[in-house]
């Protein structure tokens, strides 16, 4: 599963992130991320946890925030056990995968991750817009918060489940919606929000601050092809240029 990132965001515990990747080897998955690990990295809690997915740790990338974790990537799905009130599309994790598109997931060159939040807090809404969908694991209501690990088992498993299941017609002919990169969605947002706040759109820092929480909501939620968000760059753009010389 070459094409597929597990990404933790601000970890605390060694001893979940080894458990973690051995739970990758166990299923083969073999690219792990992490946001400003508690503890630094490496630690010797982690590799000795590990127990022989050495190889997941060595390849294992660190970042500083989750943007620079995640904008390489086509499609992004956060895992949530408490319910929000952003308006994400949020799946419980067997419905989300039955969904995906096959012929979309299945390619060597799409690449997809799934944020996991720290063990106390979870993710930040912050964090939880970058996503294009949610997905939760149907538990027990009075006791729905898994450790971490035992989230990432589950999740990887029904992933695992469906590479392995995975038929392919080669000969069928089926539309590709080709998925923007994050750093491209990054752009339009920050594109888009320099525009309007030069155009006097916002009336204040928080003004501006929830508009666009809720505009990346709008447009994660619509999984637009990289055509469409060019297209709607150069919209913007000529927007602008017009307001500029009238």
């Amino acid at each position: 599963m070459n094409n597929v990132f597990i990404i933790l965001v601000k970890p605390q515990l060694g001893q979940n992130i080894g458990s973690i990747a051995r739970v990758m080897k166990n299923l083969n998955f073999k690219n792990l991320r992490i946001v400003n690990p508690r503890d630094g990295w490496p630690n010797q809690d982690v590799i000795s946890t590990a127990a022989g997915a050495d190889d997941v740790i060595t390849n294992t990338k660190v970042f500083d925030n989750v943007s620079e974790a995640c904008n390489d990537l086509n499609y992004l799905f956060a895992s949530s056990a408490r319910k929000r009130d952003l308006n994400i599309k949020t799946l419980n994790l067997v419905n989300t995968v039955s969904s995906l598109n096959k012929t979309e997931f299945s390619r060597n060159d799409f690449k997809f991750g799934v944020l996991f939040g720290c063990e106390s807090s979870g993710l930040s809404n912050e964090d939880l817009i970058t996503a294009n969908q949610l997905i939760y694991i149907p538990s027990n209501s009075d006791f729905s918060s898994l450790n971490i690990s035992h989230a990432v088992s589950l999740i990887c498993w029904e992933f695992f489940k469906f590479f392995n299941e995975l038929i392919l017609d080669q000969n069928s002919k089926v539309s590709i919606n080709t998925f923007p990169k994050i750093k491209d969605m990054d752009y339009f947002y920050k594109n888009l929000c320099e525009k309007l706040n030069n155009s006097g759109f916002f009336h204040s820092d928080l003004m501006k601050k929830s508009i666009m929480e809720n505009i990346k909501v709008l447009f994660n939620r619509a999984e637009l092809s990289s055509q469409e968000i060019k297209t709607l760059n150069g919209i913007i753009k000529s927007l602008y240029e017009y307001n500029k010389q009238a």
